[in-house]
């Protein structure tokens, strides 16, 4: 099998992919652990995945990938998003990082 296409989602994607494989026809062993861990772990709504994503696009910096790293992790910290992006090559304004966790929080509650 080749690879045709590859592109960085989120779990809240991946949920939704997973969902519509299985309307389509019965998942294998490994495709339902992925979706029952998808399900227990997914906790935006779809109103709310749209408003954050909707609210990191104004940062300029962060391109889709590392919007789709931060909804995989949700940081609560400046510490633990520092972390996150210590091996991407980009540089975090101090500004930045804060905006990035303030609005994290607000959609966390």
């Amino acid at each position: 099998m080749d690879v045709v296409f590859e592109e960085d989602i989120d779990i809240n994607e991946a949920k939704k992919i997973m969902e519509e494989r299985k309307k389509e026809r019965e998942l294998v062993y490994d495709q339902k652990i992925c979706l029952d861990y998808l399900e227990k772990i997914v906790t935006l709504t779809p109103t709310q995945l749209n408003n954050i994503v909707e609210d990191l696009k104004k940062i300029s910096i962060l391109k889709a990938r590392y919007i789709s790293l931060i909804l995989n992790v949700m940081p609560d910290t400046e510490q633990e998003l520092e972390a996150l992006f210590s091996k991407e090559r980009t540089n975090l304004k101090k500004e930045e990082i804060k905006q990035i966790v303030d609005i994290v929080a607000k959609y966390k509650k």
